[in-house]
Order: structure tokens, then sequence, then C-alpha cells
């Protein structure tokens, strides 16, 4: 093996390291920003959850204000 094919390997070798490394980065930024929308996804179902939760607590004080009894006019009320 004389200099230029030694050289010629480790010019190649180093490319190829490089683009490893390239390919791990960018494989990292993909798996970073799916975690990135998995937070904010499960940010706005915590919203939502937490605002059925305030509803469900109104609606049980209201009930419990008016002695546990539905008012006359429920629209719901089955006779």
């Amino acid at each position: 093996m004389n200099f230029a094919a030694i050289i010629g390997f480790l010019s190649g070798l180093a490319t190829m390291i490089v683009k490893i490394v390239d390919w791990l980065h960018d494989k990292n930024l993909v798996e970073s920003g799916k975690a990135q929308q998995q937070l904010s996804d499960l940010r706005g179902q915590i919203h939502d959850v937490q605002i059925a939760m305030a509803a469900r607590e109104a609606v049980r004080a209201d009930v419990l204000s008016n002695d546990g009894k539905l008012p006359v006019n429920d629209p719901f009320r089955r006779d």
C-alpha cells in the first residue's frame, strides 16, 4: 500500500464517520420533534380534562346547593 491509498482510505473512513454522525443527529432531531408534539398533545388533553372537571364540579355544587333536587323545568327529566 502506498501513501495515496492510505490517505484515500482514511478520507473515505472519515467521510463515512461524518455521514453516520449526521444521520444520528438528524434521527435525534426527529425523535425530539416527536416528543415535543406528544407533549403538546398531552397538554391539550389535560386542558380539556380540567375544563370537564370544572364543569362537573359546578354541576355538583349546584345540585348540593338545591338540596339534591333537580329543578322542575329540567328538560332531561323523565315522568
